[in-house]
């Protein structure tokens, strides 16, 4: 503080160039339109995709079931025949 009661400020001699900046550009807002179309074209899109997605993995489960089944049928095959040859071996030693 000075004798006459202000405060002494001190003075920033700055040499040198401004930085160079780009100069501001206005964003323009989206037409409320404009999006709501395109958010409702990707949930279209998205709930298109989601069905596809549910009927093959429909479709792969029937499949497994069938294969399931398929093994089940080859085993029981199996198990008949060699029931038979145990069969059929014993008869042979009577």
């Amino acid at each position: 503080m000075s004798a006459n009661g202000k405060l002494d400020k001190a003075h920033l001699n700055f040499k040198g160039q401004k930085p160079q900046t780009k100069p501001a550009t206005k964003k323009q807002r989206a037409d409320s339109n404009n999006s709501s179309n395109t958010s409702m074209e990707e949930l279209t899109n998205i709930h298109t995709q989601l069905e596809a997605m549910t009927d093959g993995i429909s479709e792969l489960n029937e499949d497994l079931k069938r294969m399931l089944k398929g093994e089940e049928i080859e085993e029981l095959i199996k198990n008949i025949i060699s029931t038979i040859m145990k069969t059929k071996e014993q008869n042979k030693y009577i």
